[in-house]
């Protein structure tokens, strides 16, 4: 090495980290996706309307709703008919889940791991007051409460809310595009 020159950089060593064992997954995979049909682009659209809504708003904006409209690849009219059915919904009997003098924690799209099983419940809320929890699901069509397969489904986020939140209570309910909270037993 010459003067004023300086000297070289040791080589740089990396430790080498063993591979991982390999261990089940903890969670079963989430099943693919059905494809998609113009009701589930509908009830996608009908579901992203009520998660985009603020609080306050009078409505959706000309934007936000073409904006759906691109997303789901539906048309003008179809947009509109979910708007006015996340309109009843946000208006309805299930209104006080949109009311923060009503409920004191809330959210949209909650994911939980219930017994290895991903499960997204579409709004979650706590009651102020009461502290219940309501697992709600929207719904465009008019009787869910008809549906077994429904109906065990909302059972099971229930139970997936009571495990996250032992001795308290909580209440299932589907919130349906007529503007109907159906309390599922």
């Amino acid at each position: 090495v010459q003067a004023g020159m300086t000297p070289p950089a040791p080589p740089l060593h990396l430790p080498v980290v063993p591979a991982a064992p390999n261990r089940p997954p903890a969670a079963r995979p989430v099943p693919a996706k059905a494809a998609s049909t113009p009701d589930s682009l509908f009830g996608e659209a009908l579901h992203r309307l009520l998660e985009i809504r603020l609080t306050g708003d009078a409505g959706w904006r000309q934007a936000q709703l073409l904006r759906v409209g691109r997303e789901f690849n539906l048309a003008a009219p179809t947009v509109h008919h979910a708007a006015a059915m996340a309109q009843r919904i946000l208006t309805g009997e299930g209104a006080w889940a949109w009311d923060e003098r009503a409920v004191d924690w809330q959210a949209n799209e909650v994911e939980l791991v219930y017994q290895g099983e991903l499960l997204r419940l579409d709004r979650l809320v706590r009651r102020g007051g009461t502290g219940d929890w309501w697992v709600l699901d929207f719904k465009s069509a008019s009787r869910p409460e008809r549906d077994p397969d429904l109906l065990a489904q909302m059972q099971r986020y229930r139970l997936a809310v009571q495990a996250a939140h032992p001795g308290t209570a909580v209440q299932a309910a589907f919130l349906t595009g007529q503007g109907r909270l159906v309390v599922v037993p």
